[in-house]
């Protein structure tokens, strides 16, 4: 038997502050300490490789996939590879792919993007990438993204 509740309208922007501050904290702690290797850009050039590789395929176009660098975290270190864990926020230009699978001119995307804006629907896609960055030898890095 499942049971419903209803939760009124007062108290939906409470709960949303209080995810939001929380958020927020989680963030300010998960990065302090080691969250340089985190942000290094061949770090980060390597993080969005990967994801067009296991995302996207074949629509590998400039400007389709942006990596915004100021919310690479760091979130912990595994004491037996010395590997650093880090998040990343990676977004998709959606149109870029309407343009990509649809061949429309600047002008039917630059169309499309009105009208998605005016609907409400988004025009690009966020996702939260996990990843993992062990320093080598010679100073490299070898970066694995995990699913």
């Amino acid at each position: 038997m499942t049971k419903t509740v209803a939760v009124s309208s007062a108290k939906q922007p409470i709960v949303s502050i209080r995810l939001a501050a929380a958020t927020c904290l989680a963030l300010l702690l998960a990065g302090c300490g080691e969250s340089a290797v985190c942000s290094k850009p061949d770090v980060l050039d390597t993080v969005r490789k990967l994801f067009e590789e296991r995302e996207l395929g074949q629509f590998k176009l400039p400007g389709l996939v942006t990596v915004m660098e100021k919310t690479a975290t760091f979130l912990s270190t595994d004491k037996q590879s010395n590997a650093s864990h880090c998040s990343v926020i990676v977004t998709v230009d959606l149109m870029q792919i309407l343009k990509a699978t649809q061949n429309y001119s600047d002008e039917q995307l630059s169309k499309a993007k009105q009208t998605a804006e005016q609907k409400g629907q988004p025009t690009t896609r966020d996702n939260l990438v996990n990843y993992k960055v062990q320093t080598l030898n010679g100073g490299q890095h070898y970066i694995t993204v995990l699913p």
